[in-house]
């Protein structure tokens, strides 16, 4: 059974990175014409057309969660086609620790490219990463050296351990 799920856990994770991908893709409005975004688009525009219309709720303020929502849904998934439910959820956890991660290197990417601030992409960004970082920037101030704030990288490393330390829970 082995030589069926595991192939099949693989596509999983191989189709939540996919979907990673896109949502950076759009959120940094790349050039949609182009090839590779193209194919990336065709492979998950119909599964977030499902998502969209089974949960109408995830579309809030013109954001579209729909990507979110799939990631920890397929984690849960490849969970519990492993056959255990506390893995499911700690994969669920670290799902989200993920995005999390992925949302910093966005917030990161952003600042160095000076966006308009009041894009109400840019404002949703600021508002979810930028309390924990502010509290690393008050705590640790020797981290912002010669206008190079470092706290970000503090954070992903935090959020990195506490995923290796979800990782390391006996499952009983």
């Amino acid at each position: 059974m082995d030589f069926i799920l595991q192939p099949l856990l693989l596509l999983i994770q191989i189709y939540i990175w996919i979907i990673i991908i896109s949502a950076i893709l759009s959120l940094l409005q790349v050039n949609p014409r182009q090839p590779a975004v193209e194919i990336i688009r065709r492979l998950t525009e119909p599964v977030y057309g499902f998502v969209r219309q089974k949960f109408p709720f995830v579309v809030i303020g013109g954001i579209d969660l729909s990507p979110l929502l799939l990631i920890i849904g397929l984690q849960l998934f490849s969970s519990l086609l492993s056959g255990n439910v506390f893995l499911a959820l700690i994969g669920i956890l670290s799902s989200i620790i993920y995005s999390y991660i992925i949302l910093i290197i966005i917030a990161i990417v952003l600042s160095y490219v000076h966006v308009d601030p009041y894009n109400p992409i840019v404002k949703i960004i600021n508002r979810l990463t930028e309390p924990p970082l502010l509290f690393i920037r008050q705590k640790l101030p020797f981290l912002v050296i010669g206008g190079i704030d470092l706290s970000p990288i503090v954070l992903i490393f935090g959020l990195q351990a506490l995923i290796g330390l979800l990782g390391q829970i006996p499952i009983g």
